[in-house]
Parts: C-alpha cells; sequence; structure tokens
C-alpha cells in the first residue's frame, strides 16, 4: 500500500522521488518539519491536514454505502485504519514489538489498545497454550506410538482393558478423571483395526463440524466440536502408526 502511494505522489508531480514539502500540524498549530510527505495536496506540494483526511473518509463510506450490524451508517475515521492494521497483523501472528515500530508507539500496551483478538484466534491460542503446558508436563514423544520393546514392559506391570476400539493402559481399579473420554488420552493405545471405525468418525465429526460453522454456532461449541475432531484424527493417526509386531500384540491382548 505504501509502495502504491509513492508511484502515484511520483506521477502525480512528475518526479523521481516523492518531494519534500512543508509540514502544519492543524491540532497543535504548530509548523512540522520540511520533508517528503507522502500524503499531499493535489494543488501544490503540502501536507493534506487532518480534518481533510476524515472528510475524504467519511465521503468514501458514504459512497460505498457501508452500514453496521444494526443497519445504522458506518462512517470509517482513521483512527479505525490504525485498529484493524493492529488488529490484521496481531491475528497474522506479527511480533508485537514490529507492530509497535510500524504505528510509532513507544510501548508495545498501546498496540493492545488498538488491537481487537477475535474469538477464534482466542479459542485457538488457548489450544496452544494448553497444548504447550501438556508437552511441558508429559514430554514431546508423550504422543508417539509404542515400540514394541515399550509395549512389552507396560503389558507386564498393568492391567489392561479392552475397550472395543482401543486398550486403556490405566491401572485396574484407579479412577479415571476423564470420565472414560478415552479418545485423546495418553492412557489410552487405538488398535489398527480400528482405523477404519475412526476414519468414520472423523468424517461424520468434520461434516457435523461444517454445518455448526455454517449455522454460526458460538465459538464455545465450536471449540467443543473442533477438539473432538482433534481428538479423533490423534487416534486415527496413532492407530495407523503401529508397527505389525505391535498392533499384532495389542489384538492379542
Amino acid at each position: 500500500m505504501i509502495a502504491q502511494i509513492i508511484r502515484h505522489v511520483k506521477v502525480f508531480y512528475g518526479t523521481s522521488e516523492v518531494p519534500a514539502c512543508d509540514g502544519w500540524d492543524s491540532r497543535e498549530k504548530t509548523a512540522g518539519p520540511h520533508a517528503p510527505y507522502l500524503l499531499q495536496g493535489a494543488g501544490h506540494p503540502s501536507q493534506i491536514a487532518y480534518g481533510k483526511i476524515r472528510s475524504r473518509f467519511a465521503r468514501l463510506s458514504r459512497a460505498a454505502g457501508a452500514r453496521r450490524s444494526d443497519g445504522s451508517e458506518l462512517v470509517l475515521r482513521p483512527r479505525d485504519c490504525r485498529r484493524v492494521f493492529a488488529s490484521e497483523h496481531l491475528n497474522n501472528n506479527t511480533p508485537i514489538h514490529v507492530i509497535q515500530a510500524l504505528l510509532g508507539h513507544a510501548s508495545p500496551d498501546t498496540v493492545m489498545v488498538y488491537a481487537k483478538l477475535y474469538p477464534t484466534t482466542l479459542v485457538e491460542e488457548y489450544r496452544k497454550t494448553v497444548r504447550a503446558t501438556y508437552l511441558d508436563f508429559h514430554g514431546a514423544d508423550s504422543l508417539r506410538a509404542p515400540d514394541a520393546a515399550e509395549w512389552q514392559r507396560l503389558s507386564e506391570t498393568l492391567e489392561l482393558r479392552d475397550m472395543g476400539t482401543h486398550l486403556c493402559a490405566l491401572p485396574a481399579g484407579e479412577h479415571c478423571s476423564r470420565g472414560l473420554v478415552c479418545l485423546g488420552c495418553s492412557s489410552a493405545q487405538p488398535k489398527k483395526s480400528a482405523a477404519p471405525l475412526f476414519q468414520r468418525m472423523l468424517s461424520s465429526h468434520q461434516a457435523a463440524l461444517g454445518r455448526a460453522r455454517g449455522a454460526g454456532e458460538p465459538a464455545g461449541q465450536l471449540a467443543a466440536r473442533e477438539l473432538e475432531v482433534q481428538r479423533i484424527s490423534s487416534a486415527l493417526r496413532r492407530a495407523c502408526d503401529l508397527d505389525d509386531d505391535v498392533a499384532a500384540a495389542i489384538e492379542a491382548a
């Protein structure tokens, strides 16, 4: 966008670079430095006043027929552009200190005044935090499929319970805090023979999630549906990743 403005100004004035002009702060009633301002007046090289920019934004907003959610007229202001700029960059993972520099703020805290985190972004960032906490506690390889030796050691020390699509490695008699919501639990080992069932479950839940998004379900309900899709995807992946000898040992158990 800045490059487009620079090209436009150079073409308008027929120069090889943006011409310098005197600045004037209409609010502070003080003269600014003689500099190559990007937003210049059409008649002669001069900085466009803030009030002129506001009036042009208002005219463009009305010409576009912009409306708020309640149907009332929406008039865009220059400050709104800064807010959208900060929000879009923050929601697309631009480092906050970079946004701070681009906006010219002295502190990153000021960026958060403009930035608007959308509900979907909040949910996703919450998931990242929970996942990071889980990995810090259980280790990076906590969800990988076991090898044959690890499975043998596990079988010797635990009483495995057959849950149909998977085996539960929770010690016999121990309370299950998850209420036997097994998919996604680190104590559950999916069976390779259950992979087709997991695939059908995944397709069904993905279709339901698509319908829920189309119907505009609240972000919390969508997050719960997305979590189910993640659990089933994880179970399917862990089942397919099993070596044949480990898969056979699980079926035998």
